[in-house]
């Protein structure tokens, strides 16, 4: 009663920049089934209230619950009353926020620094610039998020008409790793292109033009540098409700308003007032339709937790038939034993409802069913456990070097189409 009445009186901080200092995330590793569904029904109680960075899925796989100072003791009773055995991953949230970035350091690179995170305005021009310093680059305007900025894709080609390979990033708005990961991938392939055989055969010699969205939920990011660095949501006012936002990897089409959302406006799980309510995600939709039936491979990059997935999302059922899944798991396990060779990083492969969490609506479901591509994927960036969506900047470079050893097996493979989709 002590905790729902702590709840209750929750106020979140009014303050121009939401500082974070206080805050912990907790960490409970359930070790058997029992302790699995504590979780979940804890899960159930607080997540509308407390940040659970990542939710109960399976057995031996950690759940991290960011809460704030003045639920902290309380969230802890709760966890040792259910018996759930705990440690702190994060000691203070706001330490690591301000050690993400390194504020004093010399820069002594030429250009765009592909190591350092870039805001909202400055990723905008990065689209422009590549397009004008870059003969195969084209850049492209999908169109305006909800506040008015534009959301924008690098085309990378060297013409005539190919099949389509699209990957997205940033949905997440505090996912920063996603957006520096797509700039460095983008850069890796236009900078070695005629000089790499490996990445002139991406571009020329295989079949595929790629189109590169390294920030799609651009207003929410803009609001992370701005506001609130943990903000998740976009920024679009909800009907009858004083909470913003809408999450974006809900709001697909496919199966949305299910498993793992939320009808609550102030949940960072919420699916939005309808399928493609969200502005970033109908705009995306519409611009994807010119490539119905031609898109090979799509991609949405998040972080964190080393996960290479394919559908189905919505269900945390293993036995509903999914005709491509033995196809989309050999590909990725390809991909991830050459992300694997530079650092020793290890991901691991699986469906993404069943071995993550459910999630309705969400992307690689959407790829798979909507746009009726064999081989689509969600993908969770670095790390593991070291420090969550708040990845210091010195780790950009090897995040963007072994992923874009996977891409260059996904984008040298000629991905055959596989049997019929799935009716949506």
């Amino acid at each position: 009663m002590k905790l729902l009445c702590a709840l209750l009186v929750f106020v979140a901080s009014t303050s121009a920049v939401k500082n974070y200092g206080g805050y912990q995330v907790l960490r409970v590793v359930p070790q058997d089934m029992e302790q699995l569904q504590r979780l979940h029904d804890l899960y159930s109680l607080l997540e509308d209230t407390v940040d659970f960075w990542k939710e109960p899925t399976r057995l031996n796989q950690p759940v991290d619950i960011m809460v704030g100072p003045n639920l902290v003791k309380d969230v802890k009773i709760e966890l040792s009353r259910r018996c759930l055995d705990f440690s702190i991953f994060v000691e203070d949230v706001q330490t690591n926020i301000n050690n993400e970035r390194c504020t004093d350091c010399v820069n002594t690179k030429a250009g765009f620094d592909y190591t350092i995170y870039h805001t909202s305005k400055q990723i905008s021009q990065w689209v422009t610039d590549m397009a004008i310093d870059h003969g195969i680059v084209t850049e492209i305007n999908i169109g305006k998020s909800d506040e008015g900025r534009d959301i924008k894709a690098v085309k990378i080609s060297s013409g005539g008409s190919k099949r389509v390979i699209y990957i997205q990033g940033g949905i997440h708005a505090r996912e920063w790793i996603s957006p520096a990961t797509m700039m460095y991938m983008a850069n890796e392939m236009v900078t070695k292109y005629g000089v790499d055989s490996t990445v002139t055969a991406m571009v020329d010699n295989c079949v595929y033009d790629w189109y590169i969205v390294p920030s799609l939920n651009v207003d929410g990011y803009d609001y992370t540098w701005t506001n609130d660095r943990m903000w998740r949501k976009n920024r679009q006012p909800n009907t009858g409700s004083s909470c913003i936002g809408t999450d974006l990897n809900r709001n697909y089409p496919y199966k949305w308003g299910g498993s793992g959302t939320s009808d609550n406006p102030c949940s960072d799980i919420f699916h939005g007032e309808a399928p493609l309510s969200g502005i970033e995600t109908s705009v995306v939709h519409e611009w994807l339709q010119q490539f119905s039936g031609n898109i090979a491979l799509f991609i949405d990059f998040h972080n964190y937790s080393q996960l290479w997935l394919y559908p189905w999302g919505y269900t945390n059922k293993k036995n509903i038939e999914q005709p491509h899944k033995d196809l989309q798991h050999d590909l990725a396990i390809r991909a991830t034993d050459a992300l694997r060779k530079p650092y020793g990083t290890e991901y691991f492969v699986g469906m993404s409802g069943p071995d993550m969490y459910p999630a309705a609506g969400a992307s690689e479901d959407y790829g798979y069913v909507t746009l009726g591509v064999s081989y689509s994927y969600i993908v969770e960036l670095r790390d593991e456990g070291n420090y969550g969506f708040l990845i210091p900047e010195d780790w950009i470079e090897p995040s963007g070097i072994e992923t874009f050893e996977a891409l260059k097996v996904l984008g040298t493979d000629t991905l055959p189409i596989g049997p019929p989709i799935p009716e949506a």
